[in-house]
């Protein structure tokens, strides 16, 4: 009978043709810090909606999705993709929420030139967290960067102007 890898990995026994037994090391579990709590109030709510449909629209088309006067900006993260992919944003504060939309965990870092200027920590499937920076005009690259993300094409550029 031929046993799938899976099940010689889940048996953690795996009999070689010459009879031998080898014993795979025990999985090593990995414990996430909690996710952050934020209460948000109504017009919050409503103001980062508005957003992100604003965002949700414009990234369908390729378009570069520009900032508004909230300052703050909705990004989906999947192990793809880095929606939207063209941002616009004008130097000063700039407070981004980033979905995990995706089925392993990702991160989200803002850099320019290599080096990092903003990152998130690891976010877990369906999480979504805060990240509040303020940045000097340029144009930085937005990317997860674990495991092979950006080979994968989880990144994005942004585009920050002067006031």
């Amino acid at each position: 009978m031929k046993r799938s890898p899976l099940a010689l990995l889940a048996a953690r026994v795996v009999t070689l043709p010459a009879a031998r037994v080898v014993t795979l090391p025990a999985a090593r579990v990995v414990t996430l810090p909690a996710a952050r709590v934020v209460t948000l109030s109504a017009a919050r709510v409503v103001t980062l909606l508005a957003a992100g449909l604003v965002a949700l629209g414009a990234a369908g088309c390729g378009a570069t999705v520009t900032v508004g006067s909230s300052g703050t900006l909705q990004i989906a993260v999947t192990e793809y993709r880095v929606t939207p992919q063209k941002v616009a944003a004008q130097a000063g504060p700039l407070t981004i929420v980033v979905h995990n939309d995706g089925r392993l965990s990702h991160n989200f870092v803002i850099s320019r030139g290599g080096v990092v200027d903003a990152a998130t920590k690891p976010i877990a499937p369906g999480q979504w967290t805060e990240l509040v920076t303020a940045l000097p005009a340029g144009r930085y690259l937005m990317a997860s960067t674990l495991l092979s993300d950006q080979a994968l094409g989880a990144y994005g550029t942004l585009d920050v102007g002067g006031h």
